[in-house]
């Protein structure tokens, strides 16, 4: 059992036992629901941008039909293959099996594909399409910024429209975001590739946590061709940089979710029940490797388009992230102190709840960064020590606890800009 497993299994038995307080109880079944829920990424772009290749190249199968016609498409686990249509009107109708485009019924908005694959248990999938300049569009982000952990905006130039569309997004979400440039092979043989990166490497420092050219065929191609995945045609595809890029995400987002199960069970003294260790498997005659087909020959590689076209880059990557920081942290002292309309009538839970969600993004965001140097590890060691304190203000749940709180983030955001001028 992975011990992810293990420490949700761990707190149901503490939350079953009745282990905690009231107060401790809700926050434990909060965090238990967190663990054994999906990580949910939405694929975002307009018609042709590439978005249903992307899911499928992630999922290393054909999973995601094409149905551009709808606008949103979300691929869940279930026991078996059904499909779900969202009408006008709300309501809802059911079809076992797989979506069939001739018989979608009409004026539908969203549907849900359930099928009973594994890989579908840890990774929820939502592609949505936007009309180009579309009066939806804001109205459609909003609804899918609420379902989403990770987002991936498709596309091959990222113009003014798509830029308009995108700055209605919560900051949150950027922060846990790339941009995908599909089809960047065409772009490459057309001798676009480079500039394309380097002309919009200002735009993804502000609004998008990375950048990933996708060679998206050539990266499928890499995965089905044969048995085993093909590293060299996987690598220099792009594809495997963007899909280590988001189960990096995934790594830090559930690491944070266990320092929070173990800042809870030390508040009240809770003691985890210790793992029984596992009989080892008793050993197996290895079968005789299979030769795979030969895999196609790389034709572009994006890899190393992305190295020449970002190695003159005029900011460095500490400077990025620390931008980034404190700007997080300054939206969210704006929202709660400098403008009294946002904190009147305000609960202290809702406070604490702003302040604790600030701090876990800002300890996500410094985890994420590629960057390891000392100035990086700094802020993250006191970005990590600030989210505890936060979490411990968080089970109070009373007004000196609120106003404590906003101290505390307060003072992340001094010391940074401090330790940031030396």
């Amino acid at each position: 059992m992975a011990p992810l497993e293990q420490i949700a299994t761990q707190l149901q038995r503490a939350l079953d036992r009745g282990a905690l307080p009231p107060e401790g109880q809700s926050i434990g079944q909060r965090l238990l629901t967190h663990l054994n829920s999906p990580t949910r990424i939405a694929v975002i772009g307009h018609p042709g941008s590439g978005k249903s290749s992307l899911v499928n190249m992630l999922l290393g199968e054909q999973l995601m039909p094409d149905l551009g016609r709808v606008a949103a498409l979300e691929l869940w686990y279930g026991p078996a293959p059904r499909a779900l249509f969202e009408l006008p009107d709300g309501s809802v109708r059911a079809k076992d099996g797989l979506v069939d485009p001739a018989h979608i019924p009409a004026g539908t908005f969203r549907i849900r594909q359930e099928l009973p694959d594994p890989r579908l248990r840890k990774r929820r999938f939502l592609e949505l399409t936007l009309s180009e300049g579309g009066a939806d569009q804001p109205a459609l982000l909003e609804w899918m910024a609420k379902r989403t952990d990770i987002a991936i905006w498709c596309t091959q130039q990222f113009n003014d429209l798509e830029r308009a569309a995108w700055a209605g997004v919560p900051d949150h979400l950027k922060d846990h975001s790339f941009l995908a440039l599909t089809m960047a092979d065409r772009l490459h043989m057309r001798g676009e590739l480079g500039g394309r990166i380097a002309a919009l490497q200002p735009v993804v420092a502000e609004e998008f946590l990375r950048l990933y050219p996708v060679a998206t065929r050539q990266a499928i191609a890499a995965r089905e061709a044969a048995k085993q995945t093909n590293e060299k045609l996987w690598s220099a595809s792009g594809g495997k940089a963007l899909f280590d890029g988001i189960q990096q995400q995934i790594d830090v987002a559930r690491s944070a979710d266990l320092d929070h199960v173990h800042i809870l069970l030390d508040r009240y003294k809770v003691a985890l029940d210790e793992p029984k260790p596992e009989p080892a498997p008793k050993a197996q005659a290895a079968p005789a490797p299979e030769r795979p087909a030969a895999p196609p020959k790389p034709r572009v590689d994006i890899a190393d388009a992305v190295r020449r076209a970002t190695q003159h880059d005029p900011k460095p990557e500490p400077a990025r992230v620390i931008d980034r920081a404190l700007a997080l942290l300054q939206g969210c002292a704006q929202e709660l102190i400098e403008t009294p309309e946002a904190t009147a009538g305000a609960s202290s839970d809702a406070i604490l709840e702003r302040c604790s969600q600030a701090a876990e993004e800002l300890v996500t965001l410094l985890s994420s960064s590629d960057d390891r140097s000392e100035e990086i590890e700094a802020f993250r060691e006191d970005a990590i020590e600030g989210e505890q304190m936060l979490m411990l203000l968080r089970l109070e749940r009373s007004e000196n606890a609120a106003a404590d709180a906003l101290t505390v983030l307060v003072q992340m955001k001094k010391e940074m800009s401090e330790r940031r001028a030396r």
